[in-house]
């Protein structure tokens, strides 16, 4: 579709700005750029608080927010808690509880402030539909008054807290969840539901509050094209009253996430990494989001933990979005007020190695030390949780030009230093606790220092369906910038082979490459386990039936992909499709899919699988596609050379609470990606 631009005119100025009209499609929406506030502000504080807080209770791993979802898909633990303590109330009885009488807007913001975070997210409604402002579309679609100014507090909660949070440095956002458990027109007329209510609602949101950040979630159950939410986003770019300035993520539409949208939403998932893409990962301060009495001191991260996960975001280029969980009455938890009023007192002191960086070129070494960067002033910040007992700290690959000046942001004194060996080794004053008034990590700041070249890309091609990999780089753009590799998997210098063009290889091989500029510091290193594939035979199969048969099961204690090989299936049967539509009750199961794919032409396939939480994909009993372990939604893709035929494949899958998805695309060839299709699908007959 073509693109329409507008060029607005800038009185006064002599100057023309140029302003994209965005299309309702993900090409032209993933190419709006992440206001440059939110890039520069680093750390927001996420709220959940509803009538979940109320019992403001779960298991010490689960999600107390989901605490409605698990009374009503038979959660023990819970349904015995809620007979304990409010006998035969429903849940929507205890709106009347949750009375907020303790909220105090001006104190909540003004403790937002002093933690040093920038901006806040609330939830203005979460899955169970209770909204926080005056919602008349929900009260009209549930029956009865289900919005925090008809029942409970009888105020305009999200309204006071914006009106407070406005009065400050920090900028007021939102949470909306685009579904809801058990709304009674989502679960007979989804269109409707979006129409008359989740638009409504959303509209309403933005024009009467005008948020800087609208942090959408729930959205797995149903494709973007139900939500309309490419629809939506192209009205949020431009035409609403916050067009320029707000943020939105991720959470779309299932098989969105990750994939299109504007900021990535990692959720306790430490490890993710998103080098060119913004993103934020959000946690609880102990597990739960929701405020929960099952957790106790011991649950919760210490503060020193919470500013090296704060600090590990931000090296590697990310936002971090802490939560706290107010109760019923409207206060923070005395522990959630004193973690972030440390977390306020360690970024007065630290705060430029935080605020206004971006990531360097290598963003840590180990888990002992993390780079951030501020390109603006050419500085770059080191950043270490533990003070090393021999005041010695050495930066690896790293020398410094004579002159560079270093100094402590604690204290202000410059440090001496010397280079060594390839390596930087710091001189660190001797320790005095009371230089270090917040002791949860220390920061250098490098003056005048860190500019360095862009990594190369490296695309790894495979033409005309052969098996031998070609290897090719972004290339040179001057006669002093050259990209140098290895093949043998060490690290590439100035004197390693230098790249010329495409590049064939002979065998599988571990592919490092850098670029180098002479006027900046290398690039960071682009590596890649490049393989030569051999080719997969088919399996011979006269009777196979269409479909692929599947197994769900029901395992006691911890819920592993190992459970699948020691539990009996509670159901079996076979389906059209592997995904999470067989389970039986809504989380916590396990499923196994085994059966058989027709090939029909000699290729190089690719596999990817979606899970939430993990998931593995065998071909032929080779382990393809390793998604495992318990996260939110990510995707993982392998590749099979696979002749032309039947071939056996087997996914198994586990959830372990807090919603759950499972998706397997493929790309023939190189080609377009998409859902295994139903018709490759076989299985034995029964």
């Amino acid at each position: 579709m073509k693109k329409i631009f507008l060029a607005i005119l800038i009185m006064g100025s002599g100057l023309c700005a140029v302003a994209q009209t965005f299309q309702p499609d993900w090409e032209s929406l993933d190419k709006r750029k992440v206001p440059d506030w939110f890039s520069h502000d680093k750390f927001g504080i996420f709220i959940h608080w509803g009538v979940y807080s109320v019992p403001g209770w779960s298991g010490k791993t689960q999600y107390a927010e989901w605490y409605q979802n698990g009374l009503e898909s038979g959660d023990t633990a819970r349904i015995k808690y809620h007979k304990a303590r409010f006998g035969n109330r429903s849940y929507y009885d205890l709106a009347k509880d949750f009375k907020a009488e303790l909220f105090n807007p001006d104190e909540w913001a003004s403790l937002f402030e002093r933690s040093g975070a920038k901006y806040i997210v609330l939830t203005s409604k979460h899955h169970d539909g209770y909204c926080l402002w005056p919602s008349k579309t929900a009260s009209q679609t549930w029956g009865f008054p289900w919005n925090a100014k008809e029942t409970g507090p009888n105020r305009d909660l999200l309204g006071e807290l914006f009106a407070a949070v406005r009065k400050t440095s920090v900028r007021p956002g939102m949470y909306y969840s685009l579904y809801e458990w058990y709304n009674p027109l989502w679960k007979t007329d989804r269109t409707r539901y979006v129409n008359e209510h989740m638009w409504p609602q959303m509209k309403e949101l933005v024009n009467t509050y005008k948020p800087d950040v609208f942090w959408t979630d729930g959205e797995w159950d149903a494709p973007a094209e139900t939500w309309r939410s490419q629809e939506f986003l192209a009205w949020l770019y431009n035409e609403s009253p916050v067009r320029n300035s707000i943020v939105t993520y991720d959470r779309w539409g299932s098989g969105v996430r990750f994939h299109h949208g504007s900021v990535y939403t990692p959720e306790y998932q430490p490890d993710l990494d998103f080098e060119n893409h913004a993103f934020e990962e959000s946690r609880g301060m102990g597990h739960s989001y929701g405020y929960n009495r099952g957790e106790d001191a011991w649950d919760y991260n210490s503060t020193q933990s919470l500013v090296v996960a704060l600090v590990d975001k931000v090296s590697r280029g990310g936002n971090f979005l802490l939560d706290i969980g107010p109760d019923e009455h409207g206060k923070i938890p005395p522990i959630m007020q004193e973690r972030l009023l440390q977390i306020g007192d360690w970024l007065k002191v630290n705060g430029e190695a935080i605020y206004g960086t971006s990531r360097w070129r290598t963003p840590s070494q180990g888990r002992d030390l993390y780079y951030t960067w501020n390109s603006k002033t050419n500085s770059l910040y080191v950043i270490f949780p533990k003070y090393p007992s021999d005041r010695k700290l050495t930066l690896k690959n790293l020398t410094l030009p004579n002159g560079t000046l270093v100094r402590m942001l604690a204290t202000n004194e410059h440090v001496s230093y010397r280079n060594e060996s390839g390596n930087l080794v710091i001189n660190l004053p001797e320790y005095d606790p009371n230089s270090y008034s917040s002791p949860y990590a220390y920061a250098i700041k490098i003056l005048d220092f860190g500019t360095f070249a862009e990594k190369p890309v490296m695309n790894v091609l495979y033409p005309d369906g052969s098996l031998q990999p070609i290897i090719q780089f972004t290339t040179a753009t001057t006669n002093h910038d050259e990209i140098r590799y290895t093949t043998d998997g060490t690290e590439p210098n100035d004197s390693s082979i230098l790249y010329m063009g495409p590049v064939a290889l002979e065998r599988s091989a571990t592919i490092k490459a850098k670029r180098f500029r002479h006027d900046q510091l290398p690039s960071n290193t682009v590596s890649n386990e490049v393989k030569r594939y051999e080719w997969q035979k088919p399996v011979k199969r006269k009777k196979l039936s269409p479909g692929i048969s599947w197994k769900y099961f029901e395992p006691e204690g911890k819920i592993t992909l190992n459970s699948i090989e020691t539990s009996k299936p509670v159901k079996q049967g076979t389906a059209s499709e592997i995904s999470e539509k067989v389970k039986v009750r809504a989380e916590k199961y396990a499923l196994s899919f085994d059966g058989y794919i027709n090939i029909k032409a000699d290729g190089i396939y690719e596999f990817f699988t979606l899970s939430d939480d993990g998931s593995k994909l065998y071909i032929n009993d080779q382990e393809t596609v390793n998604n495992d372990g318990e996260h939110g939604s990510v995707e993982k893709s392998g590749v099979a050379a696979l002749k032309k035929g039947y071939h056996r494949i087997r996914v198994v899958y586990f959830d372990s609470g807090g919603g759950n998805e499972l998706k397997v695309y493929w790309s023939p060839n190189g080609g377009q990606k998409d859902l295994l299709p139903a018709g490759i699908l076989f299985s034995e007959p029964r």
